[in-house]
């Protein structure tokens, strides 16, 4: 397998530096054009950031909602457990006064 050279990073950021040859007024117009790009970079990364926190804040919005929903669907499988409960005990009482209101008339 052949060896993959890697480039080392420049130092200054993403944009080459400029040669000093350059006159005074088209190295200034330059300066002013790397000086655009740079803020024009920054605005996009920027931007980028601003999209990926709105992004995050949207997940963990809708993860919360997930949450509670679960969280209410399981008290209200709780709920009606006690309930059933509670009928089905009902249900044997009265089942006993019966029996036993039978067995007085016998």
């Amino acid at each position: 397998m052949a060896a993959v050279k890697i480039e080392p990073v420049r130092s200054g950021g993403i944009l080459p530096h400029l040669p000093a040859e350059d006159g005074g007024a088209d190295r200034e117009e330059a300066l002013k054009k790397v000086e655009k790009a740079r803020r024009e970079v920054e605005k996009e990364r920027l931007d980028i950031m601003d999209r990926h926190h709105e992004t995050v804040k949207k997940s963990a919005e809708t993860y919360d909602k997930l949450v509670k929903k679960k969280l209410l669907e399981e008290e209200i499988e709780k709920r009606r457990l006690l309930q059933r409960e509670y009928l089905e005990e009902r249900a044997e009482d009265a089942r006993l006064r019966r029996k036993q209101g039978a067995d007085r008339t016998d």
